[in-house]
């Protein structure tokens, strides 16, 4: 965690996360960084932007296909549970969802190295 005064849901929330495979944690934060109905102090365009790149890495054909979240039980969890949030739990949980990005080892140098110059959580 890196927020010291989240909510029982956001942590929870990020509980779930923890669980999740690094292709899933950046196929939830795309879907998430997508539809904020609020704004940041990040830029999220960027953000975007680079979760997408590295999704093609992992995945090459990504680009190709429309993410069916019906297919991903675990991200259809927490995005529902996600838009039950207020929006500053929701602001506290897009923090530490990046976070969680930039901390999990993806065994790929490539994309670890992408992310520790280009995704400013801080």
């Amino acid at each position: 965690m890196l927020l010291d005064n989240n909510t029982e849901k956001v942590i929870h929330l990020a509980q779930m996360v923890d669980d999740l495979n690094g292709i899933d944690k950046i196929r939830l934060a795309i879907h998430i960084f997508e539809s904020l109905g609020f704004t940041t102090n990040y830029d999220i365009q960027r953000i975007l932007k680079l979760l997408k790149e590295l999704l093609e890495i992992i995945e090459p054909n990504s680009k190709n296909k429309i993410i069916n979240f019906s297919k991903y039980k675990n991200l259809l969890s927490i995005s529902a549970k996600y838009m039950e949030l207020s929006i500053e739990e929701k602001q506290k949980f897009s923090v530490e969802l990046l976070f969680n990005i930039f901390q999990y080892d993806f065994k790929n140098e490539e994309i670890n190295t992408i992310i520790n110059q280009e995704l400013n959580v801080y």
